[in-house]
């Protein structure tokens, strides 16, 4: 198993950007320091209440930060950026990079953002997928020409390459079954989110196995998930915990539009029970337990962990990161 860190945004326009400079700077090289090899970085657009920096700058920056650590935009949102463009940006960062980056795609799902960027409801997996065919070759090093709907690349043989052959791995988040056959189809792994419940991630997981052996695919490959951890005395003690950092964060998501099968939309009292099937929370190794049942029962290869969340102080968040990779990891290590 290995490890990332998940550089979420926690602050509005209100903080000081040097603030959030700082304190993502801290988290990779803490996360460095305790053996985690990557570092995974988001896309939002027009967020008033979270502030998202462009993933592919900040990742480039934070690269040389922490130089030894995988680079991962978790996620791109495909369906409204230009496939050349992104291609060349992805490309620029595997080589600074030195051919550790891995490239985190998704549909998205906020109203507000496709329309800023003109794009039509029943318009976005087509737009996606086309997308990301036209950034596969684009890094094949091959003359890419290809007549899309959407967009189209005549005759070009690009120069701006990836290091790795063929380019970064493409991993495609989604939490909907669609989403998850889309990534079986066109990906080399599914980036499981926080969503689905314990139950439901490893349906999920199922489903994504059978689309890749119907297809005759390798079933054998990564699986980066990413689950909410909290690091209590207790389980019981980690629920009230959980408690205010569930509505900071997922009140936003509604607001932006989260819905759909596997999304947490619970409310009053179900909200503790939803906590307890959708985290991971405990002692130390709880934890490690939790996480190590993750890996022999579904396969799981990276987990992005999370420290921060929007109301708890940066100082909290390391702190779980300080504990995560002094107890949780060695634990989870020594046990091979």
């Amino acid at each position: 198993m290995r490890f990332g860190i998940l550089l979420t945004s926690v602050h509005d326009a209100s903080v000081d950007p040097r603030q959030q400079v700082h304190e993502h700077e801290e988290l990779v090289r803490a996360a460095e320091q305790f053996g985690f090899d990557l570092m995974v970085c988001g896309q939002h657009f027009l967020g008033s209440e979270l502030r998202y920096y462009q993933p592919v700058p900040w990742l480039t920056h934070l690269s040389a930060v922490a130089p030894t650590m995988r680079a991962a935009t978790g996620i791109i949102l495909l369906a409204m950026v230009n496939p050349v463009d992104i291609a060349e940006q992805m490309a620029t960062l595997d080589v600074l990079s030195d051919g550790r980056a891995v490239f985190g795609v998704g549909l998205g799902y906020s109203a507000h953002e496709f329309d800023a960027f003109g794009v039509e409801p029943g318009t976005r997996v087509a737009r996606f997928e086309e997308s990301l065919r036209i950034v596969r070759a684009m890094w094949s090093g091959d003359e890419v020409d290809v007549e899309g709907r959407f967009h189209s690349v005549r005759g070009a043989r690009p120069s701006v390459l990836p290091v790795q052959p063929g380019g970064p791995p493409v991993w495609v988040g989604g939490q909907a079954s669609g989403a998850v056959r889309r990534a079986a189809r066109m990906g080399d792994a599914w980036y499981a989110p926080p969503f689905p419940t314990h139950t439901e991630l490893a349906s999920l997981r199922q489903l994504f196995l059978d689309t890749r052996a119907a297809a005759g695919l390798p079933t054998d490959g990564a699986f980066p998930v990413r689950r909410e951890l909290l690091i209590a005395s207790s389980k019981e003690s980690g629920v009230e915990a959980a408690l205010q950092r569930y509505r900071a964060r997922y009140e936003v998501y509604r607001k932006w539009g989260l819905s759909g099968e596997n999304t947490p939309m619970q409310s009053g009292d179900e909200v503790r029970a939803d906590i307890e099937e959708r985290f991971v929370m405990g002692s130390p190794a709880e934890c490690a337990d939790a996480l190590g049942a993750l890996e022999a029962d579904l396969g799981m290869t990276d987990f992005v962990f999370k420290p921060h969340w929007p109301g708890l102080p940066h100082r909290e968040a390391m702190s779980q990161l300080e504990t995560f990779g002094t107890e949780v990891v060695p634990k989870l290590l020594g046990s091979r």
